[in-house]
């Protein structure tokens, strides 16, 4: 399977709030052109919102913004360092979750989660943790044999299931032709 791969040119943010308001964050954010999606998740963080951040003062102002709404308590901007995506779009899966990966070893391994077939996509992020991944699958006990794998081989996880989901579909045509055109910032393949 072919491996695109981009750096230095999306984010994702993680919102706590009450839950009102994590769903009105979630609906306000679909409105935005750079959004590749938008989950209501389980675990510490309420919504996870993936942008294409075209500068750092782009999406400074988006959390800004969120963090001035009544009932969001914190928020955690992760930049993507480096990101691989396979052939396969999120949401052809049946079912997915958004997996926060620490390796077992000091020098990243993200080429080597590429092997698993249910890891659509794989990127590093500044923090906490070394990675945030989609794992896919055809049923929910699939995902969790897949996460529990990593765990055997050592790596730790933290996994946020998916409540509400919204993908911006439209990236499937924008986000890879424009780095077909050499557009500066977009994916390179």
């Amino acid at each position: 399977m072919a491996w695109n791969e981009w750096d230095q040119r999306s984010a994702y943010l993680l919102v706590k709030a009450d839950w009102a308001t994590a769903e009105t964050v979630w609906r306000k954010v679909q409105s935005w052109p750079e959004t590749i999606g938008a989950w209501m998740v389980t675990g510490n963080w309420g919504l996870v919102v993936w942008v294409d951040a075209g500068s750092w003062q782009d999406l400074y102002d988006k959390v800004v913004d969120i963090r001035g709404m009544k009932g969001v308590t914190a928020t955690s901007t992760h930049f993507v360092y480096k990101g691989m995506k396979n052939g396969k779009w999120w949401w052809e899966w049946p079912v997915g979750a958004w997996v926060f990966l620490r390796s077992p070893h000091l020098n990243g391994e993200m080429k080597g989660l590429t092997k698993w077939d249910w890891v659509t996509s794989v990127a590093s992020v500044p923090g906490d943790w070394d990675y945030l991944m989609w794992a896919g699958g055809s049923s929910w006990d699939k995902v969790w044999g897949e996460v529990a794998q990593l765990n055997k081989a050592g790596w730790a996880t933290e996994t946020m299931v998916p409540m509400r989901s919204w993908w911006n579909k439209s990236w499937k045509k924008d986000w890879w032709t424009a780095a077909a055109r050499g557009v500066e910032g977009r994916v390179a393949v």
